[in-house]
């Protein structure tokens, strides 16, 4: 069940709805992420993004609907999420790095545990998915003696030390200060631009009208609007989209 099918799109999601008690807080989304694609999920609070973000690897059990991931069928009961989540990097609001591993032994032990590498192999990898953040040198340090925008670089190497397909980034900038907001998003730029496919929840406009092919303006747990950055920040058509960018002043 957990074969992939590397012709279907990375992200399916079909008529998906998400309950948390009596409140509906998706309520039938409908869209693809095609592969290499950089798609931005935007949207006032509470209108289902990071949500909907949790269920593409089902960190979240949708109550209805389909999320298929490289043509495997998550919400089948059949399914070995472990498995495909192999496949899917995550970065989080917080970094969620554990406090008394230095981080090289932050990015080994799921690499270890998970994928069953040699100590060596997974150490080459760590120490090569650290040079692509520019953290070489923070290597033996524990998380508390780096930045918040330190620590989230390393999460992001952490995710891309299981050679993910997709990443999955929810907010990833929200906890930072303003001044180390830029490097984390100068290493998304990056990705970008080495072709990987990237679901991002945000709040920097100005990183989603330069980097995403699409942007998906959410509210109410719906989609209200989709298209090229350009049209969506710049020109949107829904009268709700309008009110949203005007309250945010996007440049």
């Amino acid at each position: 069940m957990t074969e992939r099918n590397t012709t279907a799109p990375p992200i399916q999601i079909r008529d998906l709805h998400k309950y948390f008690g009596e409140l509906e807080v998706l309520r039938g989304i409908d869209f693809d992420v095609q592969a290499g694609e950089v798609v931005c999920l935007i949207g006032p609070s509470g209108s289902g993004k990071s949500t909907l973000l949790r269920c593409v690897n089902k960190l979240e059990e949708p109550t209805a609907g389909t999320v298929l991931i490289e043509g495997i069928d998550i919400t089948d009961p059949e399914t070995d999420v472990d498995s495909v989540r192999t496949r899917i990097g995550m970065v989080f609001q917080q970094f969620n790095l554990f406090p008394h591993l230095t981080v090289l032994r932050n990015l080994r032990i799921a690499q270890r545990r998970v994928l069953g590498r040699a100590t060596d192999e997974a150490t080459r990898i760590a120490e090569e998915m650290l040079a692509r953040v520019g953290l070489s040198e923070k290597i033996n340090e524990h998380p508390s003696r780096l930045s918040g925008g330190q620590q989230q670089r390393v999460a992001i190497a952490r995710a891309l030390c299981m050679n993910p397909d997709m990443m999955l980034f929810d907010e990833p900038t929200s906890a930072l200060d303003p001044e180390l907001i830029g490097e984390v998003l100068d290493v998304m730029r990056e990705l970008a631009d080495d072709g990987m496919t990237m679901l991002v929840v945000t709040h920097e406009m100005t990183f989603a009208l330069q980097v995403a092919d699409r942007v998906v303006f959410m509210d109410g747990g719906v989609i209200v609007e989709q298209g090229p950055p350009e049209q969506v920040l710049r020109n949107p058509e829904h009268d709700r989209t309008k009110k949203f960018l005007r309250a945010i002043e996007v440049e």
